[in-house]
């Protein structure tokens, strides 16, 4: 597995595991590593790419076939088509086999049960998000998540940062940067960034709104890529939709579609999807652009 990205924390995994050393910190194989006290710890876009080599590195250049899923809370249930979400609609044209994950309400103990279910299906890939239903208890957490990480190792797992809204969610992010430091086979995105741009969150500071979801998604696919192989992307079933009752959730996130909607392409180069993300503070692309770049490489 080739190393990825890690950062400068703390790390929490084994004495085998690279350290980061030097001013901003550097680990074998892997390059410079960013200081997290700036206001973009990654860099624009929070994503880090850089090699020594100068060559970046997706999901897809490294996993074993085409099967990613998504495992989250209630802001992975968004992206779901059973809330109108637009992850199926960008990553099957891609390629991927993609199932979404996530239920409202629910801390990290989801994660669990959610792979010890899902990864006997045959997943070559993960996207994770559970940090914002954080019980205040860091090493309960800690201990949760890697647990999750240890399982679905050593697949190469995106791993995104919580919007911090209280204080206390730090304690969150502290465990995810120690893990990204850790494993080669995590990819960091750090959302925490991110989605300080104004216009991508409701107004309780934690939901994105749905230029949030088109932003978080163009972050993905950059990190994701295409499978290693042509392929034919499909959209599966969400399996966890035992969502809690919630009323803070943006409009949009309230509106249900049909689950079980399954949409198939042989061409992951055809692309039916165009958002713009012009965000103050995010690099200005346009998903339909992504896309096709991508599926051309």
């Amino acid at each position: 597995m080739v190393a990825f990205i890690a950062v400068s924390a703390a790390c929490g995994g084994d004495d085998a595991a690279p350290q980061p050393t030097g001013p901003l910190g550097t680990v074998a194989g892997v390059g410079v590593v960013p200081d997290p006290t700036g206001s973009d710890a990654l860099g624009s876009g929070g994503v880090v790419s850089t090699f020594p080599s100068g060559r970046q590195v997706t999901v897809g250049e490294v996993a074993d076939g085409n099967k990613v899923l998504f495992i989250g809370d209630s802001i992975f249930a968004a992206l779901s088509r059973r809330f109108g979400g637009p992850a199926c609609d960008l990553l099957v044209p891609l390629g991927w086999q993609v199932s979404i994950e996530g239920e409202r309400g629910k801390p990290i103990n989801l994660g669990l049960d959610i792979i010890e279910k899902k990864l006997p299906q045959g997943f070559d890939a993960a996207v994770l998000f559970l940090g914002t239903n954080y019980g205040r208890d860091q090493a309960k957490y800690r201990e949760m998540l890697r647990e999750i990480l240890d399982t679905l190792a050593p697949r190469p797992v995106i791993i995104l940062t919580a919007t911090e809204f209280k204080p206390y969610i730090a304690e969150v992010n502290e465990v995810i940067l120690e893990e990204a430091a850790a494993r080669e086979n995590l990819w960091l995105l750090d959302w925490r960034s991110i989605s300080r741009a104004p216009g991508l969150l409701w107004k309780d500071g934690i939901h994105p709104v749905a230029r949030g979801n088109d932003v978080m998604m163009e972050r993905i696919i950059e990190m994701l890529g295409t499978p290693p192989l042509p392929s034919t992307g499909k959209c599966l079933p969400s399996e966890f939709t035992n969502d809690a009752p919630l009323t803070n959730l943006p409009p949009e996130a309230s509106t249900t579609t049909d689950p079980n909607a399954t949409t198939t392409t042989s061409d992951p180069s055809v692309t039916t999807t165009s958002v713009s993300s012009s965000v103050p503070g995010v690099t200005t692309t346009t998903l339909a652009t992504t896309i096709t770049t991508l599926a051309s490489n």
